[in-house]
C-alpha cells in the first residue's frame, strides 16, 4: 500500500442474514456490500454516489467499523483493522469520525449541544474540564456558531445549525478521516452551500480526509477529488472527478449524469432517458453484470459474466464489458 493512502479496502463485503419463521431460520442474505476495492489518499475527498439501496451507507459504516465486514480486508494508515474488537478500535475512534444524514436524529435531544460536542473529549480523556470548555467554544466558533449556542438543546436550533454541531462534534478529537453520509440531503438548498463550503475550509485547514456520500451528483461535483459509483453492492466506476464528469465510461454513470436537472425545460425534454425501471433487490442480484437488466447496451456476455473493475484510462477504473466514452459537456449544466 502506498504511503499516502489512508484507507484501503480490498474485496470488502457485508452481508446481512435474512431470518424467517418462528425459529428464525436462515432464508438467504442481503448482499449490501459485495466485494468492493478502493483506496482513499491522505487529505483527499472521495465522493461516493449511487441510488438508494446501492450499499453506500453500509460501506461507510464498515469503513469506520460501526459494522464488521464479512469478507475482504480494511486497512487504516497501513494497519489491518478488519476484525478489530471493541477495545482495539477504541484508540482509533479518535482518528475516524462520522457526520450523519439526519442532524437531529444523531444528536441527544436531552443534552445541551455544548455537552454533545464535548462528549468525545471526555470519552477519550482529553484535557481538563476547563480545557474542554475552551475547546468547545473554539469549535463552535469555527463552524460558525457562538458560545451561546452551546447552551441550547438540539430542538432549539435550525437544521443547518444542527449539522454544524454534528461537524463540530466530529472535529473535536482531531480526526484524520471523516465519513460524511448524505450530510446535506436533509437541509434546504439555501443552507447546503454553506455546509459544503465549511467542509472544504476545514479540509484545507486541518488536512482532513473525507469519504463523502451523496445521491446528488451536483453536491459531489463541488467537493470530490475522485468519484466512485456504486450499484447494487458493487463499485462500477472510480475516476478523478474532472474525468468522471467530462467522460464517464460506465453506462450507469452516464445515466446518473444524464438525470442531473437542467434549467432549460426544452433541453431537458430532448435529453434521452438512459435508464428505466427500478434497481433489483440485493437478496438475489442478477447474474453477470448487475446493471445489465436496466442497461440499454447490454449483450449476452453481460448476463453471463461479471465484469471486473479495471483501468481504462489513467486512474480511471470501470467494471463494464462495453464501456462507454461519450462527451456529455453539452448535456451537463455549468459547474
Amino acid at each position: 500500500m502506498s504511503a499516502d493512502v489512508l484507507v484501503s479496502a480490498r474485496d470488502l463485503a457485508k452481508h446481512f442474514p435474512l431470518r424467517q419463521g418462528f425459529r428464525a431460520h436462515a432464508a438467504g442474505q442481503v448482499r449490501a456490500v459485495d466485494g468492493v476495492t478502493f483506496d482513499i489518499r491522505d487529505g483527499e475527498t472521495l465522493g461516493l454516489v449511487g441510488e438508494s439501496g446501492s450499499g453506500k451507507s453500509t460501506l461507510a459504516r464498515c469503513v469506520v467499523r460501526l459494522l464488521e465486514p464479512n469478507g475482504g480486508t480494511l486497512r487504516f494508515a497501513g494497519e489491518d483493522i478488519t476484525h478489530y474488537h471493541l477495545r482495539a478500535m477504541r484508540p482509533l475512534r479518535r482518528q475516524m469520525q462520522m457526520v450523519f444524514q439526519d442532524p437531529f436524529g444523531s444528536l441527544n435531544p436531552r443534552k445541551p449541544v455544548g455537552r454533545i460536542v464535548e462528549e468525545g473529549l471526555r470519552v477519550h480523556h482529553i484535557g481538563t474540564a476547563a480545557d474542554r470548555r475552551q475547546r468547545v467554544h473554539e469549535l463552535l466558533a469555527r463552524v460558525g456558531l457562538s458560545a451561546e449556542h452551546g447552551e441550547r438543546l438540539p430542538r432549539d436550533l435550525s437544521g443547518g445549525q444542527r449539522q454544524r454541531i454534528g461537524i463540530a462534534r466530529a472535529l473535536a478529537v482531531a480526526p484524520r478521516l471523516i465519513v460524511a453520509d448524505e450530510p446535506v440531503s436533509a437541509l434546504d438548498v439555501s443552507v447546503q452551500a454553506g455546509i459544503l463550503n465549511l467542509f472544504k475550509d476545514l479540509q484545507e485547514e486541518f488536512r482532513i480526509t473525507y469519504l463523502f456520500i451523496s445521491h446528488d451528483l451536483g453536491v459531489i461535483r463541488q467537493v470530490a477529488d475522485r468519484v466512485g459509483v456504486m450499484y447494487l453492492g458493487k463499485l462500477v466506476e472510480l475516476a478523478p472527478a474532472e474525468a468522471f464528469y467530462a467522460r464517464p465510461m460506465h453506462p450507469y454513470s452516464e445515466a446518473l449524469l444524464s438525470a442531473i436537472p437542467l434549467a432549460d425545460p426544452t433541453r431537458a425534454r430532448a435529453r434521452p432517458r438512459l435508464i428505466e425501471g427500478d434497481m433489483p433487490g440485493p437478496i438475489a442480484p442478477p447474474a453477470g453484470c448487475r446493471f445489465h437488466t436496466r442497461c440499454a447496451f447490454a449483450t449476452a456476455l453481460c448476463g453471463a459474466q461479471e465484469p471486473v473493475l479495471r483501468p481504462l484510462a489513467p486512474e480511471h477504473l470501470v467494471a463494464c464489458h462495453h464501456p462507454r466514452n461519450p462527451t456529455l459537456d453539452s448535456a451537463l449544466p455549468a459547474a
